[in-house]
């Protein structure tokens, strides 16, 4: 078997239990934290925040580490989980571009809803790259203020075989580093003109591979591999959401001034 193959059977393990409880409030998946979404939440200070989670994942267990703090910096967040397909439910498997019109048309209603001009995109993997393809689209021009991409799948993996094909995770597929889908996306730039982001990686990523593939060198991006900032934490591929030097860095980042990742608060001399 090979090896994305294994890790899809994994994950799907994984995933099963959480799915299961979550039969119970099926209506509101994304409300399975208490106070996680602060959906009836009013900024002046900051643009509403969407939090875009990945492959078989939910915003409760992608976002439960970072959300309470930016929910504490007064930040408003709004998410919802994507992507689902097959008996079980599973988050972010469908085609990519569905996805990518699903949250789309969400970030839409958030915008129409709360009045704001501009809102934040976080990503975790496939969040993050859709987070970027979701900023290339023409009717969000303007309207976004920044992303924060962690552990983006910017250009798939290699994990996943050149001859993966599978009916009911087409985003798998689609993540291949040598997919079509990859071709089409890196056929134009990636980083939006004026949207300025945040990409943070980790040495441990053992699914999003190679660790380089996740950086763009483009002017407003800024790239932060975490243990160049801080050697001796280790992170994996989903535990880089929960460590607290990436949390801190992301705070940093939202709240900063200059559009720069400030390590300060996260244990590094500024």
């Amino acid at each position: 078997m090979h090896f994305f193959s294994k890790l899809t059977l994994r994950m799907f393990l994984l995933s099963l239990p959480l799915w299961l409880a979550g039969c119970a409030h099926f209506q509101d998946q994304s409300l399975g934290l208490p106070g996680l979404v602060n959906v009836d939440c009013q900024s002046l200070d900051h643009p509403p925040v969407i939090l875009i989670h990945g492959t078989f994942a939910n915003t409760r267990r992608a976002f439960s580490s970072l959300a309470p703090v930016l929910k504490r910096q007064g930040y408003c967040l709004y998410a919802r989980n994507y992507g689902s397909r097959g008996m079980f439910g599973l988050n972010g498997m469908a085609e990519i571009d569905t996805s990518v019109d699903q949250l789309s048309q969400f970030t839409d209603g958030v915008l129409r809803n709360t009045g704001a001009g501009k809102v934040i995109l976080v990503g975790h993997s496939q969040g993050g790259l859709i987070a970027f393809l979701m900023a290339r689209r023409p009717e969000f021009e303007g309207k976004i203020d920044r992303i924060v991409a962690v552990a983006p799948s910017l250009r798939g993996t290699t994990r996943v075989p050149a001859d993966f094909n599978s009916e009911h995770c087409p985003a798998c597929a689609e993540q291949g580093a040598n997919s079509e889908f990859m071709a089409r996306v890196h056929s134009e730039k990636m980083d939006s003109e004026g949207v300025k982001a945040l990409i943070i990686a980790t040495k441990q990523d053992e699914v999003v591979t190679p660790v380089s593939s996740q950086f763009l060198h483009e002017p407003e991006v800024t790239n932060v591999l975490l243990q160049e900032e801080f050697p001796n934490v280790r992170a994996s591929h989903s535990g880089l959401m929960h460590v607290p030097e990436a949390v801190a860095l992301i705070k940093n980042y939202l709240s900063s001034t200059d559009d720069k990742a400030k390590f300060d608060e996260a244990g590094r001399k500024p």
